[in-house]
Protein backbone atom coordinates (compact mmCIF):
# COMPACT_ATOMS: atom_id res chain seq x y z
CA UNK A 1 0.00 0.00 0.00
CA UNK A 2 1.25 3.74 -1.03
CA UNK A 3 0.84 6.76 0.27
CA UNK A 4 1.92 10.56 -0.45
CA UNK A 5 3.27 10.17 3.43
CA UNK A 6 5.02 6.72 3.41
CA UNK A 7 4.13 2.71 2.32
CA UNK A 8 3.62 -0.15 3.87
CA UNK A 9 3.74 -4.03 3.19
CA UNK A 10 0.81 -6.21 4.23
CA UNK A 11 0.79 -9.11 5.31
CA UNK A 12 -2.54 -10.79 5.69
CA UNK A 13 -2.15 -13.76 7.70
CA UNK A 14 -0.99 -11.17 10.83
CA UNK A 15 -4.03 -9.75 10.59
CA UNK A 16 -5.45 -8.88 14.02
CA UNK A 17 -1.76 -9.26 15.64
CA UNK A 18 0.47 -6.89 13.51
CA UNK A 19 0.38 -7.17 9.65
CA UNK A 20 1.81 -3.60 8.39
CA UNK A 21 5.35 -3.52 7.84
CA UNK A 22 6.92 0.23 6.77
CA UNK A 23 8.86 0.11 3.72
CA UNK A 24 11.91 2.72 4.20
CA UNK A 25 11.57 6.38 2.66
CA UNK A 26 8.67 4.80 -0.30
CA UNK A 27 6.20 7.26 -0.57
CA UNK A 28 3.49 7.31 -3.64
CA UNK A 29 0.59 5.40 -5.07
CA UNK A 30 0.92 1.41 -6.12
CA UNK A 31 1.05 1.15 -10.25
CA UNK A 32 1.75 -2.44 -10.48
CA UNK A 33 2.97 -5.29 -8.77
CA UNK A 34 4.92 -8.62 -10.18
CA UNK A 35 2.86 -11.76 -10.73
CA UNK A 36 4.52 -13.47 -8.06
CA UNK A 37 4.12 -10.56 -5.71
CA UNK A 38 7.67 -10.00 -4.95
CA UNK A 39 7.79 -6.80 -6.58
CA UNK A 40 6.20 -3.34 -6.47
CA UNK A 41 6.05 -0.46 -8.45
CA UNK A 42 5.15 2.97 -6.38
CA UNK A 43 4.92 6.52 -8.06
CA UNK A 44 5.28 9.32 -6.27
CA UNK A 45 3.78 12.46 -8.21
CA UNK A 46 3.30 14.92 -5.23
CA UNK A 47 7.14 15.47 -3.85
CA UNK A 48 9.92 17.47 -6.08
CA UNK A 49 11.55 16.01 -7.89
CA UNK A 50 8.86 13.12 -8.73
CA UNK A 51 10.50 9.48 -8.56
CA UNK A 52 9.20 6.14 -8.70
CA UNK A 53 10.45 3.31 -6.80
CA UNK A 54 10.62 -0.49 -7.72
CA UNK A 55 10.24 -2.64 -4.25
CA UNK A 56 11.87 -5.66 -3.49
CA UNK A 57 10.12 -8.16 -0.79
CA UNK A 58 11.63 -11.22 -1.87
CA UNK A 59 13.65 -11.10 1.60
CA UNK A 60 11.22 -12.44 4.90
CA UNK A 61 13.09 -9.74 6.92
CA UNK A 62 12.87 -7.04 4.96
CA UNK A 63 12.52 -4.41 1.88
CA UNK A 64 14.61 -2.84 -0.20
CA UNK A 65 14.00 -0.02 -2.55
CA UNK A 66 15.45 1.48 -5.69
CA UNK A 67 14.39 5.20 -6.92
CA UNK A 68 14.44 6.09 -10.28
CA UNK A 69 13.86 9.67 -11.49
CA UNK A 70 11.15 9.27 -13.50
CA UNK A 71 8.54 12.27 -13.42
CA UNK A 72 4.38 12.02 -13.43
CA UNK A 73 4.33 8.13 -13.58
CA UNK A 74 1.01 6.98 -14.18
CA UNK A 75 1.25 3.73 -15.35
CA UNK A 76 3.07 0.50 -15.34
CA UNK A 77 3.45 -3.36 -15.80
CA UNK A 78 5.40 -6.38 -15.31
CA UNK A 79 6.81 -8.51 -18.06
CA UNK A 80 5.40 -12.39 -16.88
CA UNK A 81 8.80 -13.49 -15.52
CA UNK A 82 9.31 -9.92 -13.72
CA UNK A 83 12.71 -9.48 -15.33
CA UNK A 84 11.61 -5.70 -16.74
CA UNK A 85 9.12 -3.14 -15.41
CA UNK A 86 7.48 -0.61 -18.32
CA UNK A 87 6.50 2.37 -16.31
CA UNK A 88 5.14 5.28 -18.23
CA UNK A 89 6.01 8.66 -17.65
CA UNK A 90 5.54 12.15 -18.03
CA UNK A 91 2.01 11.82 -18.26
CA UNK A 92 1.82 8.74 -20.09
CA UNK A 93 3.47 10.46 -22.95
CA UNK A 94 6.94 8.44 -22.64
CA UNK A 95 7.99 5.10 -21.96
CA UNK A 96 10.62 3.94 -19.55
CA UNK A 97 11.77 0.55 -19.10
CA UNK A 98 13.31 -0.59 -16.07
CA UNK A 99 15.60 -4.01 -15.19
CA UNK A 100 17.64 -5.58 -12.43
CA UNK A 101 19.86 -6.49 -15.07
CA UNK A 102 20.75 -3.36 -17.35
CA UNK A 103 20.72 0.67 -16.76
CA UNK A 104 17.17 2.35 -16.84
CA UNK A 105 15.94 3.12 -20.46
CA UNK A 106 14.28 6.12 -21.58
CA UNK A 107 12.44 8.03 -22.13
CA UNK A 108 11.28 6.55 -25.34
CA UNK A 109 8.54 8.95 -26.78
CA UNK A 110 5.72 7.02 -27.95
CA UNK A 111 4.58 6.31 -31.32
CA UNK A 112 1.97 9.64 -31.31
CA UNK A 113 0.65 12.03 -29.25
CA UNK A 114 -1.63 10.06 -26.97
CA UNK A 115 -0.95 9.35 -23.62
CA UNK A 116 -0.38 5.55 -22.37
CA UNK A 117 -2.56 5.03 -19.52
CA UNK A 118 -2.83 0.65 -19.58
CA UNK A 119 -0.16 -1.77 -20.77
CA UNK A 120 -0.10 -5.42 -20.80
CA UNK A 121 2.65 -8.43 -21.67
CA UNK A 122 2.02 -11.07 -24.52
CA UNK A 123 1.78 -14.93 -23.02
CA UNK A 124 5.64 -15.48 -24.04
CA UNK A 125 6.41 -12.28 -22.96
CA UNK A 126 8.17 -11.01 -26.15
CA UNK A 127 5.28 -7.77 -26.76
CA UNK A 128 4.25 -5.16 -24.71
CA UNK A 129 0.68 -3.81 -25.70
CA UNK A 130 0.33 -0.33 -24.90
CA UNK A 131 -2.82 1.51 -24.99
CA UNK A 132 -3.08 5.60 -25.31
CA UNK A 133 -5.88 7.83 -24.84
CA UNK A 134 -6.38 11.18 -26.89
CA UNK A 135 -4.34 13.70 -25.85
CA UNK A 136 -2.15 16.65 -27.16
CA UNK A 137 -3.83 16.54 -30.86
CA UNK A 138 -3.36 12.70 -31.27
CA UNK A 139 -5.87 9.83 -31.46
CA UNK A 140 -6.84 6.89 -29.11
CA UNK A 141 -4.39 3.67 -30.10
CA UNK A 142 -2.42 0.32 -29.60
CA UNK A 143 0.58 0.22 -30.10
CA UNK A 144 3.02 -3.31 -29.05
CA UNK A 145 6.46 -3.07 -28.44
CA UNK A 146 9.18 -5.98 -28.52
CA UNK A 147 10.68 -6.31 -25.25
CA UNK A 148 14.20 -7.65 -26.28
CA UNK A 149 14.90 -4.29 -27.95
CA UNK A 150 12.14 -1.98 -26.57
CA UNK A 151 11.07 -1.17 -30.12
CA UNK A 152 8.00 -0.56 -31.71
CA UNK A 153 7.23 -3.66 -32.97
CA UNK A 154 4.29 -3.00 -35.99
CA UNK A 155 2.51 0.10 -37.03
CA UNK A 156 -0.39 1.24 -34.06
CA UNK A 157 -3.92 0.42 -34.37
CA UNK A 158 -6.20 3.39 -33.89
CA UNK A 159 -8.97 2.98 -31.37
CA UNK A 160 -12.72 4.70 -31.49
CA UNK A 161 -12.56 5.33 -27.69
CA UNK A 162 -10.36 6.33 -25.07
CA UNK A 163 -8.83 2.86 -23.46
CA UNK A 164 -9.74 2.33 -19.57
CA UNK A 165 -8.74 -1.31 -19.45
CA UNK A 166 -6.50 -4.39 -21.46
CA UNK A 167 -6.30 -8.08 -20.78
CA UNK A 168 -4.52 -10.86 -23.22
CA UNK A 169 -5.74 -13.76 -23.38
CA UNK A 170 -3.58 -16.18 -25.30
CA UNK A 171 -4.27 -18.34 -28.72
CA UNK A 172 -7.90 -19.14 -27.75
CA UNK A 173 -10.26 -19.67 -30.21
CA UNK A 174 -13.39 -16.95 -29.76
CA UNK A 175 -16.89 -17.72 -30.77
CA UNK A 176 -19.53 -15.47 -32.18
CA UNK A 177 -18.47 -12.48 -34.13
CA UNK A 178 -17.76 -8.62 -33.52
CA UNK A 179 -20.66 -5.81 -33.67
CA UNK A 180 -20.36 -5.76 -37.19
CA UNK A 181 -21.06 -9.50 -38.00
CA UNK A 182 -17.14 -10.35 -38.87
CA UNK A 183 -15.51 -13.68 -37.41
CA UNK A 184 -12.36 -13.23 -34.78
CA UNK A 185 -9.55 -14.92 -36.42
CA UNK A 186 -7.39 -17.08 -34.14
CA UNK A 187 -4.15 -15.79 -32.70
CA UNK A 188 -3.56 -13.88 -29.46
CA UNK A 189 -6.06 -11.56 -28.47
CA UNK A 190 -5.75 -8.22 -27.06
CA UNK A 191 -9.47 -6.80 -25.48
CA UNK A 192 -9.07 -3.14 -24.83
CA UNK A 193 -12.01 -1.87 -22.78
CA UNK A 194 -13.79 2.10 -23.01
CA UNK A 195 -16.90 3.46 -21.16
CA UNK A 196 -19.03 1.68 -24.11
CA UNK A 197 -17.72 -1.38 -24.93
CA UNK A 198 -14.34 -3.23 -26.26
CA UNK A 199 -12.28 -4.00 -29.29
CA UNK A 200 -10.25 -7.10 -30.22
CA UNK A 201 -6.92 -6.64 -31.54
CA UNK A 202 -5.60 -10.11 -33.00
CA UNK A 203 -2.31 -10.84 -33.48
CA UNK A 204 0.43 -13.59 -34.67
CA UNK A 205 3.78 -14.36 -33.73
CA UNK A 206 6.69 -15.40 -35.87
CA UNK A 207 9.85 -16.70 -34.26
CA UNK A 208 12.77 -14.60 -35.09
CA UNK A 209 15.50 -15.03 -38.04
CA UNK A 210 18.08 -18.27 -37.72
CA UNK A 211 20.43 -17.75 -35.57
CA UNK A 212 19.30 -14.27 -33.40
CA UNK A 213 16.49 -14.51 -30.20
CA UNK A 214 15.61 -11.10 -30.67
CA UNK A 215 13.19 -9.35 -32.52
CA UNK A 216 10.46 -11.77 -32.66
CA UNK A 217 7.63 -10.50 -35.08
CA UNK A 218 4.49 -9.65 -34.36
CA UNK A 219 1.43 -9.41 -37.14
CA UNK A 220 -1.95 -7.32 -36.22
CA UNK A 221 -4.50 -9.78 -38.49
CA UNK A 222 -8.28 -8.68 -38.60
CA UNK A 223 -11.53 -9.94 -40.47
CA UNK A 224 -13.11 -6.51 -40.96
CA UNK A 225 -11.83 -4.76 -43.73
CA UNK A 226 -12.39 -1.61 -42.59
CA UNK A 227 -10.55 -2.26 -39.09
CA UNK A 228 -7.84 -3.61 -37.73
CA UNK A 229 -9.25 -3.30 -33.94
CA UNK A 230 -12.65 -4.98 -34.09
CA UNK A 231 -15.08 -3.56 -32.35
CA UNK A 232 -18.22 -5.00 -29.71
CA UNK A 233 -20.25 -2.79 -27.85
CA UNK A 234 -21.94 -3.99 -24.93
CA UNK A 235 -25.18 -2.04 -25.27
CA UNK A 236 -25.56 -0.87 -22.19
CA UNK A 237 -24.86 3.32 -22.62
CA UNK A 238 -21.92 4.82 -20.77
CA UNK A 239 -20.65 2.92 -18.17
CA UNK A 240 -17.58 3.77 -15.70
CA UNK A 241 -15.59 0.47 -15.30
CA UNK A 242 -13.57 -0.52 -12.46
CA UNK A 243 -11.97 -3.46 -14.18
CA UNK A 244 -12.82 -6.77 -16.85
CA UNK A 245 -12.15 -10.19 -17.08
CA UNK A 246 -12.38 -12.50 -19.39
CA UNK A 247 -13.55 -16.35 -17.92
CA UNK A 248 -10.95 -19.19 -18.20
CA UNK A 249 -12.04 -20.68 -21.53
CA UNK A 250 -12.33 -17.19 -23.36
CA UNK A 251 -16.34 -17.47 -24.02
CA UNK A 252 -17.23 -14.54 -21.25
CA UNK A 253 -16.08 -11.24 -20.01
CA UNK A 254 -17.20 -10.22 -16.76
CA UNK A 255 -17.27 -6.03 -16.73
CA UNK A 256 -17.31 -4.62 -13.33
CA UNK A 257 -18.62 -1.02 -13.29
CA UNK A 258 -19.15 1.97 -10.85
CA UNK A 259 -22.67 2.25 -10.44
CA UNK A 260 -23.61 -1.57 -10.35
CA UNK A 261 -24.62 -3.71 -8.08
CA UNK A 262 -23.99 -6.68 -10.27
CA UNK A 263 -21.30 -7.67 -12.25
CA UNK A 264 -22.15 -7.93 -16.18
CA UNK A 265 -21.70 -10.60 -17.72
CA UNK A 266 -21.28 -10.61 -21.84
CA UNK A 267 -21.05 -14.31 -23.95
CA UNK A 268 -18.92 -14.48 -27.28
CA UNK A 269 -21.40 -17.36 -28.21
CA UNK A 270 -24.52 -14.80 -28.20
CA UNK A 271 -22.92 -11.29 -28.96
CA UNK A 272 -24.52 -9.45 -26.07
CA UNK A 273 -24.26 -9.13 -21.89
CA UNK A 274 -26.87 -11.88 -20.78
CA UNK A 275 -26.49 -11.28 -16.99
CA UNK A 276 -25.35 -10.31 -14.65
CA UNK A 277 -23.84 -11.45 -10.80
CA UNK A 278 -25.57 -9.82 -8.44
CA UNK A 279 -23.42 -8.38 -5.00
CA UNK A 280 -25.11 -8.84 -1.39
CA UNK A 281 -26.68 -5.64 0.27
CA UNK A 282 -27.09 -3.47 -2.86
CA UNK A 283 -23.28 -2.82 -2.78
CA UNK A 284 -22.13 -0.91 -5.62
CA UNK A 285 -17.91 -2.12 -6.56
CA UNK A 286 -14.77 0.75 -6.15
CA UNK A 287 -12.17 -1.83 -6.91
CA UNK A 288 -12.26 -5.36 -8.29
CA UNK A 289 -9.80 -7.96 -9.34
CA UNK A 290 -9.80 -11.83 -10.22
CA UNK A 291 -7.83 -15.23 -9.04
CA UNK A 292 -5.42 -16.85 -11.44
CA UNK A 293 -7.78 -19.65 -11.95
CA UNK A 294 -10.65 -16.98 -12.83
CA UNK A 295 -13.05 -19.02 -10.47
CA UNK A 296 -13.33 -16.03 -8.07
CA UNK A 297 -13.61 -12.16 -8.59
CA UNK A 298 -13.07 -10.30 -5.33
CA UNK A 299 -14.94 -7.14 -5.00
CA UNK A 300 -14.72 -4.00 -2.56
CA UNK A 301 -17.49 -2.94 -2.32
CA UNK A 302 -19.21 1.13 -0.81
CA UNK A 303 -20.12 -1.00 1.96
CA UNK A 304 -16.89 -1.19 3.19
CA UNK A 305 -17.32 -5.35 2.70
CA UNK A 306 -14.96 -7.27 0.73
CA UNK A 307 -17.01 -9.74 -1.48
CA UNK A 308 -15.96 -13.32 -2.91
CA UNK A 309 -17.89 -13.39 -5.70
CA UNK A 310 -18.05 -17.30 -7.45
CA UNK A 311 -18.11 -17.45 -11.27
CA UNK A 312 -19.39 -20.68 -11.44
CA UNK A 313 -22.58 -22.01 -12.02
CA UNK A 314 -24.03 -18.18 -13.29
CA UNK A 315 -21.92 -16.63 -10.61
CA UNK A 316 -22.83 -16.02 -7.25
CA UNK A 317 -21.51 -13.80 -4.18
CA UNK A 318 -20.94 -15.77 -1.99
CA UNK A 319 -18.73 -14.69 1.04
CA UNK A 320 -18.53 -10.99 2.16
CA UNK A 321 -15.12 -10.00 4.56
CA UNK A 322 -15.17 -7.33 7.04
CA UNK A 323 -12.14 -6.01 8.26
CA UNK A 324 -11.76 -4.53 12.05
CA UNK A 325 -11.09 -1.20 12.45
CA UNK A 326 -7.15 -0.65 13.43
CA UNK A 327 -6.02 1.86 16.41
CA UNK A 328 -5.37 5.01 14.17
CA UNK A 329 -1.74 5.69 15.27
CA UNK A 330 -0.10 2.23 14.21
CA UNK A 331 -2.05 2.65 10.81
CA UNK A 332 -0.45 5.30 9.10
CA UNK A 333 -2.97 4.92 5.98
CA UNK A 334 -6.00 6.09 8.34
CA UNK A 335 -4.58 8.37 10.76
CA UNK A 336 -6.93 10.57 12.75
CA UNK A 337 -10.16 9.20 11.45
CA UNK A 338 -13.79 9.54 13.05
CA UNK A 339 -16.80 7.13 13.39
CA UNK A 340 -18.12 9.42 11.01
CA UNK A 341 -15.48 9.04 8.48
CA UNK A 342 -14.38 5.40 8.95
CA UNK A 343 -11.39 3.93 6.75
CA UNK A 344 -13.17 2.61 3.60
CA UNK A 345 -11.43 -0.01 1.35
CA UNK A 346 -10.67 1.61 -2.19
CA UNK A 347 -8.63 -1.65 -3.54
CA UNK A 348 -8.03 -5.24 -4.05
CA UNK A 349 -5.70 -7.01 -5.90
CA UNK A 350 -5.37 -10.85 -6.48
CA UNK A 351 -2.07 -12.81 -6.85
CA UNK A 352 -1.54 -16.91 -6.78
Amino acid sequence: MGSNFGAVLINPTNFGTGPFALIGTVTGKVLASSNNGSFGIFSDTLHTPNQVYIVNTTSPTSQSATALNIPQAVAAAFSPDGLKAFIFGNGGSSLYVYSSLQALQGPIALSGRANANTVAFSPNGAFAFVAEATANGGSANFTAFNTCNDQVSAPSVPLPADPLFMRVLPGLHLEGTDSFGNTIPDGTHVLVLDATGFDIITSTITPPAPGSSCPQTLTIISNDPTRKAQRVELGQGTLQPINFFPSADGTQLYVVAAAHASILVYDFTVGAVTSGIELQGNATPVSADISADAGTIMVAGTDGLLHEVSTGLGGSDQFQLSFPNIPDYLNPFCAITTPQNPCTLNMVVARP
